[in-house]
């Protein structure tokens, strides 16, 4: 680890082919001070690994749609993939026939005195995915009716030995510092709560994993299948005579097997986690693990806060990366609300839900209506830094991930808040910060705003 303040930078590979490795490089470490950088190696979303999909580029790169399929950046080696029928999984976009994002980058990379690590996020949407990957289909979780759905299973050891493989393929054949890896979903009730999503999953796997925990998986399922047509009724207008929430909770009492699977499905969500982690450090304490953490985990979701304390990160991290994209997220709470009252809280407007949620969130932001265009403030990026920071403790670092150019924003990002970012993950005791969502979306006038702030706290 870099004795100076931990600057990281998220990039895919678009950007170095758009750009050119020695000149993207040197634009990191000449505007920010940059000293780390995080390779999207392996993507199928295009907000971690292609151009801006809004249509409005920013001020360097390409200038119109990359139209990316994703997979594998990288040549992927057989050798390491036994176990599993994902094999055949390099990216087929044409714009990187013949490319190495880590063998061609990583070199250049290491000239200039930067760590390197590979990134990997699990986005929240159910698509784009690997429909043309032969063998993924043979992962795919199994929803509450026995359909095929479209996310990988994180209890089916096909999908466990791909990653495995993954990660030794990266550690093996790269010269690299470690991995950034993390997952985007949300748990079979809250798909269903906040999404409209199916529940899942009930492949054979986790049948097996029940069976073990003498939990009735077929009660399980009847339960989520109640609750889903529940809520399908009420986003059809129907008004449950004691009111939506305490139906829902009804429900819940009805079938308290619902509450055993979504601790069963989170135990499968952290133990990719812990596993993962374990194979990093087998190679050796040279190599760092590091997680990302969903906004919708450590922020939005009351449901998914209550899953996942951030100090049980200790026992298998070496630094966090807590998403708190300040500037999207007054839209993107909104849009949260919003669909919680379509269901479970629609017994109140989300005008009238925002300062409850707050409360219960510890967020101490603007008023529903004007959510939106203040987005979250500074202070926000401070406090839960600090939260973070002081539940992991000293031996695990914190650094926010601070939204430079992201999607979901009702107002233009400026250097100012840039700077805003910067100056709050440090007040919150931030080791360094982790500038997101992806170089590709952000311009280089915020960008060097970041270089900005840093200087001035003589930082780099």
């Amino acid at each position: 680890m870099s004795e100076k303040t931990f600057v990281g930078m998220q990039v895919g590979g678009i950007s170095f082919i758009d750009e050119g490795v020695e000149e993207t490089l040197d634009i990191f470490t000449d505007l920010a001070g940059v000293n780390a950088i995080f390779i999207s190696a392996l993507s199928w979303a295009r907000g971690n690994a292609g151009r801006s999909g809004s249509g409005d580029y920013p001020d360097h790169g390409g200038q119109e749609p990359d139209n990316l399929q994703g997979g594998a950046f990288f040549p992927p080696d057989p050798k390491y993939y036994h176990g599993t029928t994902i094999k055949d999984f390099t990216a087929p976009d044409p714009l990187y026939e013949g490319w190495d994002i880590l063998g061609d980058v990583i070199p250049a990379a290491k000239e200039r005195g930067m760590e390197v690590f590979t990134y990997y996020c699990e986005t929240a949407h159910a698509r784009p995915k690997p429909l043309w990957q032969p063998g993924f289909s043979q992962v795919l979780e199994i929803d509450a009716w026995g359909r095929k759905d479209t996310r990988p299973c994180f209890h089916n050891p096909n999908y466990k030995n791909w990653w495995f493989g993954v990660i030794d393929n990266w550690l093996n054949e790269y010269d690299l510092n470690g991995v950034m890896w993390g997952i985007e979903r949300e748990d079979p009730l809250s798909s269903m709560i906040v999404s409209a999503e199916v529940p899942t999953c009930f492949c054979v796997h986790c049948r097996s994993e029940a069976h073990r925990r003498n939990i009735d998986a077929g009660r399980a399922a009847e339960g989520y299948r109640r609750i889903y047509d529940y809520l399908t009724a009420v986003r059809g207008g129907h008004e449950p005579p004691d009111g939506k929430l305490i139906t829902f909770l009804r429900h819940l009492f009805e079938y308290p097997e619902v509450l055993q699977w979504q601790k069963l499905w989170w135990d499968g969500h952290k133990g990719l986690y812990r596993e993962i982690s374990g194979q990093i450090r087998f190679f050796g304490p040279q190599y760092q693990v590091g997680f990302g953490i969903w906004q919708m985990i450590n922020t939005f979701n009351p449901l998914l806060r209550a899953a996942f304390d951030p100090a049980e990160y200790k026992l298998y991290a070496d630094w966090l990366k807590p998403v708190f994209y300040n500037a999207p997220g007054g839209a993107r709470f909104v849009s949260f609300v919003n669909k919680m009252c379509q269901t479970i809280l629609g017994d109140a407007s989300p005008s009238e839900w925002t300062p409850i949620l707050y409360k219960i969130l510890g967020l101490d932001e603007a008023p529903y209506e004007d959510l939106p265009a203040a987005g979250f403030s500074p202070e926000y990026v401070k406090e839960f830094t600090r939260r973070h920071v002081e539940a992991v403790g000293p031996d695990v670092q914190v650094y926010p991930g601070i939204g430079l150019g992201v999607e979901t924003v009702d107002r233009a990002i400026n250097p100012p808040d840039v700077e805003d970012m910067v100056d709050a993950s440090l007040a919150g005791g931030a080791g360094g910060v982790m500038i997101s969502r992806n170089y590709s979306e952000l311009t280089l006038t915020n960008l060097a705003a970041v270089g900005t702030a840093l200087r001035r706290h003589g930082r780099i």
